[in-house]
């Protein structure tokens, strides 16, 4: 990227209520409650941050909602607190009207521990208030590959935010450099700013996502963990909404293929050396491998290299070699012994995604939450030219096609009060989301994982 490191969005829009506005009050068996008339763009969630009132109560006073989701135009019942003194109008922020306008996207060159309002910009619809939090490093010179992904993400994600604005959606977008450490997130997560946040995307290490998915479980604030699989400090939490699968999701989906696969298989697991530990991802496929009684045989390391696998290999079967390792540098020593018994039985390695850019002679199967090729990106391609003066890395996955594709689905979800959304396969550029209720923590995963032959 160029020198030009961070911190901010490209337009940051407030869509406050630019004039007051009266809601009638009706009293239904005793109970209070506010006729609330759907407005443009406002979801369930919002409706309930208006109004303090939580989703489920939404959801009882208006049974309907579940089947026909919010309708503009129609109103809705919010019950209203009896111990506490109906006011005349709910609580909601008011504003002095001002010329609606959306900016394009803009990177500042200036640092600060959020990033402030470019513009302020009031309109008549409802305003989504987002926070990005990346490891941006605004204050380091000598920037790495690494410190250069986060950087196309946020700028994939300005392009998606962007694009959402002109539909009618004002966003205010807060943008946190948080770094790799926990130190700065308690000053972070004191800001009174937190107070309107509807929802966060990032961070992206595990240890910040603990402090911030406590945080969010206590003020009910949606999250998107964009980069890492293993949540286990969200277990309890159902905000969360997690983009790469969990380990046992992927070999989940990995052994359902094998087992309904039109070939026969006989799956070889390559034991490792005495002492040595098995990563969590290889031990949930073996599992798996049980669980769908796949045919499953065993060789080690040395009886590869010394060319004596015995009868690991079965001839009429196709045989899917498992390592035990996450690193293609650890198989590279035995690729030349594997390569000639590819004459007398059919070898599949079982890959990663990982390693599609190391050149493996072996016919491969692994699991990817990306397409092989970019879906239509010809459109995304001119707007993001049009806003930066820099080419993003041509290296798969694309970060900024990832910060693009999870920003601008993760906002329509926050947009819908219709369920269903979660369950449906959203079509990005890079990658196809289908999120549902998550098998290893209480909130939500990405489980559209497709099987790739190469």
């Amino acid at each position: 990227m160029r020198a030009i490191v961070v911190l901010l969005l490209c337009v940051v829009s407030v869509a406050l209520k630019a004039q007051e506005m009266d809601y009638p009050i009706d009293t239904i068996n005793g109970k209070p409650y506010y006729i609330y008339t759907i407005e443009k763009g406002v979801g369930l969630y919002r409706v309930s941050k208006i109004f303090n009132v939580p989703q489920e109560q939404l959801l009882k006073a208006n049974p309907s909602i579940q089947q026909t989701g919010l309708v503009y135009g129609g109103t809705i019942l919010v019950p209203i607190a009896i111990t506490e003194e109906v006011p005349a109008e709910p609580k909601v922020k008011k504003v002095s009207p001002r010329k609606a306008e959306i900016m394009p996207p803009v990177l500042p060159q200036e640092d600060s521990i959020h990033a402030a309002v470019v513009d302020t910009v009031i309109s008549s619809g409802d305003t989504l208030r987002l926070a990005m939090m990346l490891p941006l490093h605004a204050n380091t010179t000598q920037r790495n590959a690494s410190m250069e992904r986060f950087m196309e993400f946020y700028t994939g994600a300005l392009v998606a935010i962007y694009e959402i604005q002109q539909t009618g959606q004002y966003i205010e977008l807060f943008t946190y450099d948080v770094e790799k450490t926990t130190a700065r997130l308690d000053k972070i997560l004191s800001d009174s700013v937190w107070q309107d946040v509807d929802a966060i995307i990032g961070p992206a290490y595990g240890q910040q996502v603990q402090k911030v998915a406590n945080f969010t479980e206590r003020d009910s604030t949606w999250m998107l963990v964009p980069f890492i699989s293993d949540v286990k400090p969200t277990h309890n939490n159902p905000n969360v909404f997690q983009f790469n699968p969990s380990a046992q999701t992927e070999a989940e989906v990995l052994a359902e293929y094998l087992a309904t696969s039109e070939d026969t298989v006989n799956c070889v697991v390559i034991q490792p050396k005495e002492g040595e530990s098995i990563p969590k991802s290889i031990q949930e496929i073996h599992a798996a491998l049980k669980r769908y009684n796949i045919p499953t045989t065993s060789t080690t390391i040395r009886e590869i290299l010394v060319d004596s696998m015995g009868d690991a290999f079965v001839a009429d079967r196709e045989n899917i070699l498992i390592f035990n390792t996450e690193k293609y540098s650890n198989l590279q020593a035995v690729m030349p012994h594997l390569l000639q018994a590819v004459g007398t039985h059919r070898i599949t390695l079982l890959s990663r995604y990982s390693w599609q850019n190391e050149k493996i002679v072996l016919p491969q199967i692994y699991t990817s939450v990306f397409y092989e090729e970019l879906v239509s990106p010809e459109a995304y391609e001119e707007l993001y030219a049009t806003y930066f003066d820099t080419k993003p890395s041509a290296q798969s996955p694309r970060y900024d096609l990832l910060g693009y594709d999870l920003t601008k689905h993760f906002i329509e979800l926050l947009q819908s009060s219709d369920t269903t959304l979660l369950s449906e396969d959203w079509i990005g550029v890079q990658s196809a989301i289908q999120y549902q209720p998550s098998s290893v923590h209480a909130g939500y995963e990405n489980k559209k994982i497709s099987v790739i032959r190469k």
